[in-house]
């Protein structure tokens, strides 16, 4: 005897449904940590960043680029903290209240990336990302790839794993 699709249905327990219903959501969905820089908004995906702290004590290191600002001991391991806006624009900026560090953990290096400000986890539908980027300037290009569009803003998306794979960002040394 053949089962009727409703018979099928009910095998299924309300938590099965909602469950399935969850894992269609988030096939349809992106996930990052959004942040500003250089008054850009941007997201990073969720995979590439450890953690978000405050911007900690750190110690320079001599003969080293000016955007690399020093060293920081966080729970024992020792962080590489960048201005990621002096990296990419070449510039001096002054640090300020809302900053915050991104960490990134890769391969063996631990570095803090500070940038304006961190705006948390973003959920995207992947019906509003667009792979063109006319609107960003061609300091951000070489790292981001895309933007999603939600409320009137753009997301652009920058993918740290790009950073980490510069030669000038991964040797700060002055002369290299």
């Amino acid at each position: 005897m053949a089962q009727s699709s409703d018979t099928h249905l009910a095998a299924y327990t309300p938590d099965d449904l909602s469950v399935q219903h969850e894992s269609i959501e988030q096939a349809e969905r992106w996930t990052g940590i959004a942040f500003e820089l250089m008054g850009h908004y941007f997201v990073a995906p969720l995979g590439e960043v450890t953690e978000v702290i405050h911007p900690p004590s750190y110690t320079r290191v001599p003969n080293t680029q000016p955007w690399l600002k020093g060293l920081a001991n966080i729970r024992g391991r020792l962080l590489a903290v960048s201005s990621l806006s002096e990296f990419i624009s070449k510039q001096n900026y002054q640090e300020h209240t809302q900053h915050k560090v991104m960490c990134i953990s890769h391969n063996q290096h631990y570095i803090g990336l500070i940038v304006d400000q961190v705006f948390g986890v973003q959920h995207f539908n992947k019906t509003h990302y667009f792979s063109h980027q006319h609107d960003l300037g061609m300091m951000f290009q070489p790292y981001c790839r895309g933007y999603f569009q939600q409320y009137q803003q753009r997301w652009h998306i920058f993918l740290l794993s790009q950073l980490l794979g510069n030669h000038d960002f991964m040797n700060a040394s002055q002369h290299h």
